[in-house]
């Protein structure tokens, strides 16, 4: 054990020689430990950002001042803020009361980035909201609340300021211009007043206040944009205000706009060799244009008008006042001419050039001017029209209808009229309210009205011979049967008059001179004249429906019109008046008639109602046509009438009941007549219907052998007949083919009412009137030959007295041995053989009849005589079904 383990150790020594050979021992190097530690940096590097911390807060709290107010209406701490130019600057921190308790102190920060405007003149003030005639101020503190704003001003730097009362209303930027303009009173200018320039706006009214010498002093600031417009020598004058003055010409109402009126305004002038104005430089307002005397001298010729007066006569370019006329003479050697003078704006000096025309406008009262009181308010006026050319400040004025004209290619024609009809000289000439001409010139002589008119060029393309011309000025009502007819012009043209032209298709140059009519009705008409004479005077027995106005047609067309009725002793005599463009159609063989308001035809396809235009029903009508064989002046009544003049036909009937005057006469459904009168002859007493014929169909209907029947309808329990005649019965006609013959007999499908009113009555007696009525019929072997008038009774009340009548065509059949039975229209028999069932009628069964027969016998009994009482049976009699007996009339 000891031996194996000998060799391991030496082993082990062999290795650890070798290691060590191997690595060499370094030599230790010994240090000292430093005395202050790194960590101690650290608090000073936070001493150092809380240094600058510290430092910028400060400089970000801006500037602390001190504002005083009078009170401190609307101030909340940390709440309220200052503003400049609409950004925050700053906010209020403290509000509190001075020692003596009289004003607000209020400690505000301002931003550091605005402790600039912090100066010695600097002003603050509040804003609120307000609202005035100049205009709505404070507008944004009406949702944030009341604030501080502030208007920089210079000096040294300061934080104590005391506050203005209120701030003004336009603000100096820079840039803008600050003049002051002196005033012997303020007029009708107030802060915020806008100043124009060539009517615009160019600045407002800053501030005004009384100077030393006790004069208005206002403070203006112009726009920068604008500055350059103000010279040295420019002069302002006031432009506020209404002006307005009542002389021969009129009521001059003068006024520059809505706003200079509300607010006031101020306008200037700016000379060009002037050189321009600087800050804080004072001039002078003027009460207008004329005191100013800054206006260019022009120099006028115009001939003698009435009502023009200087200093109140106004010139006008496009509506807006440019100038006033300043002086006026009559010339020397002529009453007729004026010279004058007119002060023209300078701002307008590029208007007066030598194709400028200049015109004198005459006042025209429009209620379309009632929109603009300018307009409606101003009286004769000058107006500039602009021409190209060089300066020029001389001129010839013209009157407005001589400008046409001056014009190239203008249109000249004459109007004529019987009277004026309120046109007049000056007025306009209008094309769908659009003004295209003007009437130059008025002459009145023995036959009427003559104008001279001039069409601009640009319309008279509308003119061609077919175009009419009518008075716009007249106002019309007129009250009629058709209701109210108002005639008038367009509303503006009610005051202003004039003529208005309806263009008409057509080709061809314009005419020399057109009529000029009073209205649109007799433009159309082609009426001239207030007064027309009747082209025919018509004669009528009876008026129909027709009055003065009524139309005149001609094929439903309307050519004319009913001038007047005259009534007469035994007539009416009617003028008729043929409108100019159809009196051609009136010739030898018109034939005239009324129209009526509808036609009704009534067939079994149902009732057809062809109504004429309601105006038309209204006012009536009157027809003609070119159909007669000769000269007829009788107005007829209807068409029919006046086209069968002598064509007419007479019938003759026992009864007139379903008879009536109009009743068509029909052939084959088509109307060919109708009955044109019903006379009762004395001494056939017959019923005579005069019928007339349409003239188509006289000759085939006026023949032997043509019948006439009346049909009307019939009902009864066992029909409806004729229902088509239910509400216009007719007069059926069958055509014959004989000789010509006039006069026919009239027959009637049903029984009349009055058939038996000459029956020969009698008298039947019963026990009870059972199931018999008034009208009931009488039968003699079916037939009936009479009828029931009336039931009564007798003196004792035990017997029914049943009053009958019989025909006199029948009469002779009662005889004094008649037996009478009641025909109920069934009867049931029972006997050994079996039962025996009869039946009548079914009218018969409902409505009950009586029967009668007479025996049969060898000798023939007498006619009964009138009011024979007979006994009326229950039952027919037995042996009656074999009476076959007759009798002849009494001759």
């Amino acid at each position: 054990m000891t031996e194996k383990q000998q060799p391991n150790n030496e082993h082990s020594t062999n290795h650890a020689t070798n290691v060590d050979s191997q690595y060499k021992t370094i030599q230790a190097v010994l240090r000292k430990n430093r005395k202050v530690s790194p960590f101690w940096l650290l608090p000073f590097i936070a001493l150092c950002i809380g240094a600058i911390l510290f430092f910028q807060i400060i400089e970000e709290q801006g500037k602390t001042i001190k504002i005083t107010f009078t009170n401190g209406s609307g101030l909340v701490a940390d709440k309220t803020p200052i503003r400049y130019q609409g950004l925050q600057i700053g906010v209020v921190k403290k509000v509190n009361f001075t020692d003596n308790m009289q004003k607000v102190e209020v400690i505000a920060n301002i931003y550091p980035e605005a402790t600039d405007v912090l100066r010695e003149n600097t002003k603050f003030w509040i804003v609120k909201p307000s609202v005035s005639l100049a205009g709505i101020s404070g507008l944004d503190s009406l949702v944030s609340g009341n604030y501080i704003t502030l208007q920089p001003g210079d000096g040294d730097t300061e934080d104590q300021f005391i506050a203005q009362e209120k701030g003004p209303i336009a603000q100096v930027s820079p840039g803008d211009l600050l003049i002051h303009l002196v005033a012997d009173d303020l007029g009708s200018i107030s802060i915020g007043s806008s100043v124009y320039f060539k009517k615009l706006p160019v600045g407002k009214i800053y501030d005004y206040r009384f100077n030393e010498n006790n004069k208005v002093e206002i403070d203006v600031v112009i726009d920068k944009e604008y500055s350059h417009f103000v010279k040295k020598d420019s002069r302002f004058w006031n432009i506020s205000g209404v002006t307005a003055n009542i002389s021969p010409a009129g009521l001059n109402f003068s006024m520059e706009s809505v706003n200079a009126v509300v607010q006031g305004a101020v306008s200037f002038d700016s000379p060009t060799n002037s050189e321009s104005a600087t800050e804080n430089t004072t001039y002078t307002l003027y009460a207008s244009l004329r005191d100013a005397k800054r206006g260019i001298e022009v120099g006028i010729t115009l001939p003698n008008i009435a009502g023009l007066e200087a200093g109140r006569t106004d010139v006008y370019y496009q509506d807006h006042k440019v100038g006033i006329l300043s002086a006026l003479t009559i010339a020397e050697n002529n009453e007729d001419i004026l010279t004058g003078t007119l002060l023209i704006d300078p701002n307008q000096a590029n208007l007066l050039k030598t194709n400028t025309h200049i015109v004198f406008r005459s006042k025209k009262p429009s209620l379309a001017d009632l929109s603009d009181p300018q307009r409606f308010f101003r009286s004769d006026y000058f107006e500039i029209i602009p021409g190209d050319g060089t300066e020029k400040l001389q001129f010839n004025v013209i009157k407005e209808n001589e400008l046409l004209l001056k014009a190239p290619n203008t249109l000249v024609i004459t109007l004529t009229a019987p009277e004026s009809y309120s046109v007049s000289e000056g007025q306009s000439v209008y094309y769908n309210n659009i003004a295209i001409g003007e009437i130059v010139k008025q002459k009145i002589n023995v036959e009427g009205v003559e104008y001279q008119v001039a069409i601009s060029s640009t319309y008279r393309n509308l003119i061609n011979p077919n175009t009419l011309f009518v008075a716009a000025s007249n106002f019309d009502i007129n009250l009629g049967i058709d209701g109210v007819r108002f005639e008038s012009a367009h509303p503006e043209k009610w005051l202003q008059g004039g003529v208005r032209i309806i263009a008409k298709k057509g080709l061809g140059e314009a005419l020399k001179s057109y009529p000029l009519y009073k209205d649109t009705q007799n433009a159309e008409s082609g009426i001239t004249g207030n007064l027309v004479e009747p082209d025919i005077t018509l004669k009528t027995s009876t008026l129909p429906s027709i009055s003065k106005g009524s139309l005149v047609l001609y094929r439903q067309y309307e050519v004319g019109k009913i001038t007047n009725i005259q009534p007469q002793t035994n007539h009416f005599n009617v003028d008729v008046y043929i409108y100019p463009p159809y009196k051609h159609l009136l010739t030898d063989k018109s034939v005239f008639w009324v129209e009526s308001a509808a036609q009704v035809d009534i067939t079994p396809k149902g009732i057809s109602i062809q109504a004429t235009p309601i105006a038309r029903s209204l006012k009536g009508a009157i027809s003609f046509d070119n159909s007669s064989s000769g000269k007829n002046k009788t107005l007829y009544p209807n068409e029919l009438r006046a086209k069968s003049a002598g064509q007419a036909i007479t019938l003759i009937t026992d009864d007139a009941t379903n008879l009536s005057k109009g009743m068509s006469l029909r052939y084959l459904g088509l109307s060919i007549g109708e009955v044109e009168n019903i006379t009762l002859d004395p001494k056939s007493r017959k019923i005579t219907a005069q019928a007339l014929i349409n003239p188509n169909y006289m000759g085939m209907i006026a023949k032997e052998g043509s019948t006439f029947k009346i049909i009307s309808p019939q009902i009864s329990a066992g029909a409806i007949e004729n229902l088509e005649s239910l509400l216009q019965p007719y007069i059926d006609v069958e055509v014959g083919k004989g000789k010509t013959k006039t006069q026919f007999n009239l027959t009637q499908t049903s029984p009349s009412r009055n058939k038996y009113s000459s029956g020969v009555p009698f008298i039947l007696e019963t026990n009870d009137a059972m199931n018999l009525t008034e009208g009931s019929p009488v039968l003699y072997r079916g037939v009936e030959v009479g009828t029931i008038r009336k039931f009564d009774l007798n003196s004792l009340g035990d017997r029914v007295l049943i009053h009958i009548a019989i025909t006199p065509k029948y009469q002779h059949l009662v005889r004094k041995n008649s037996e009478f039975w009641v025909s109920s229209g069934y009867d049931l028999s029972l006997g050994w053989k079996g039962a025996e069932f009869n039946t009548g009628s079914v009218q018969q069964l409902l409505k009950g009849g009586i029967s009668f027969s007479t025996p049969s016998s060898t000798v023939v009994q007498p006619q009964a005589p009138a009011n024979q009482r007979f006994l009326l049976q229950i039952k027919r009699p037995v042996e009656a079904q074999s009476w076959n007996s007759g009798s002849l009339p009494n001759q």
